[in-house]
């Protein structure tokens, strides 16, 4: 295994520091009334020992509307992520999984022995669903294997208005 494959696959995922992300990434994130709870700067929130889901609502963007980064991470017993999902996403109006899809990074594994070949990537189980509109596909994650990686990615797309496209 290629010495920057092996570190990833080894590699204990510490849980989301929230409150830095928030003295970070403040300045890009926005309250609307008609999500979940209209006075949080979430729009949706739980966290408990073994698990977070979150929904951090983010201004919008002139290309691609009103957005948010949802992240949810399982932690093992000692505390470390287990599993990790953060999905850059329309969330208003809602449209279903395939037409709100920006962007996501994830590590649920996808190597079931009839897993077609377009589904696997060398960072196994590290992925990036990276075209927007289009969750089947995917590549390698060398990158964003935390929120705080998720938000440093998303940033600049928020704070210059930016369109995001993938490179292919």
């Amino acid at each position: 295994m290629p010495k920057r494959l092996e570190s990833i696959s080894s590699i204990l995922l510490q849980p989301a520091d929230l409150d830095d992300i928030l003295d970070n990434y403040g300045d890009i994130l926005e309250s609307y009334i008609n999500l979940h709870d209209k006075n949080s700067i979430y729009g949706n929130y739980k966290q408990t020992k073994t698990k977070l889901d979150v929904l951090f609502p983010l201004k919008e963007h002139p290309v691609h509307g009103i957005t948010g980064l949802h992240a949810t991470e399982k932690y093992d017993r000692e505390g470390y992520v287990r599993e990790y999902h953060y999905q850059w996403k329309r969330i208003m109006p809602k449209t279903g999984i395939i037409f709100s899809h920006i962007s996501a990074w994830e590590n649920e594994p996808h190597d079931a022995p009839n897993t077609p070949g377009e589904y696997l990537v060398e960072t196994e189980p590290h992925h990036h669903h990276h075209v927007p509109g289009d969750r089947k596909r995917r590549k390698e994650n060398y990158d964003v294997l935390t929120l705080e990686a998720a938000f440093k990615f998303v940033s600049p797309y928020i704070r210059s208005g930016e369109e995001y496209k993938p490179l292919e």
